[in-house]
């Protein structure tokens, strides 16, 4: 016979089906009001084990129960994911570029062209001005289109230098000097010869008044 004596065993306790009941109804109420939580609250109320209580839940079916209630978190998404389309539409509202046909830069470039050329200088701004475009928009069309700016106020300052050139030359051509001189001893002239050099001297005079007046001209 053993010395040693048996140790008495304890047995669990044993719970009603209405303690059940009870306890499930209780883990499927807080559950159902916060989400999740349930068995821990019955274990810390009634005092009974987490395996017990999961076992009372799967064989009363409130395991499905459980896992139905998460669906408030997934509900909650879709607000997120509906609210991104509104960001991306508001993108594309954005204003684009003003798209401009051959014909529309035709005309800018025409007018730019036209006031260069009367006033020297400006185009760029009328035609800003005028069309409401950038004036990198424009610079960009003129550069493309290879179109040369003529330099009005040059061309005419050049114009100007030559005609009184062209004036001068023909003032110079048309000095009578050279075409009869004047002796320089005037004791030996005869009475025929002061005739002659007095008609020279007159001549001179008219072609000197002339060419004043050519001269006044060019400088009006």
């Amino acid at each position: 016979m053993s010395a040693h004596p048996k140790k008495t065993t304890t047995k669990g306790k044993r719970y009603t089906d209405a303690q059940k009941q009870e306890v499930v109804a209780f883990v499927k109420k807080v559950n159902a009001d916060s989400g999740r939580g349930g068995q821990s609250a019955a274990v810390k109320k009634y005092g009974i084990s987490v395996l017990t209580i999961a076992a009372w839940l799967k064989a009363a079916g409130a395991a499905k129960a459980t896992k139905l209630v998460k669906p408030t978190k997934v509900a909650a998404k879709p607000t997120k994911v509906a609210a991104k389309p509104a960001k991306k539409a508001g993108k594309k509202s954005s204003p684009q570029g003003k798209r401009y046909t051959d014909a529309q830069k035709k005309e800018v470039l025409d007018l730019v062209l036209a006031v260069n050329t009367s006033k020297g200088r400006g185009g760029l701004s009328a035609a800003t001005k005028k069309f409401g475009i950038s004036p990198l928009t424009i610079s960009s069309w003129i550069k493309k289109s290879g179109m040369k700016m003529p330099k009005p106020a040059k061309a005419a300052k050049t114009a100007k230098t030559a005609k009184t050139a062209k004036a001068a030359k023909t003032a110079k051509a048309a000095k009578p000097a050279k075409a009869a001189k004047v002796p320089r001893a005037m004791s030996g002239l005869t009475s025929k010869g002061l005739i002659v050099l007095a008609g020279q001297v007159a001549k001179t005079e008219k072609q000197l008044a002339k060419l004043k007046a050519m001269i006044a001209a060019i400088r009006g």
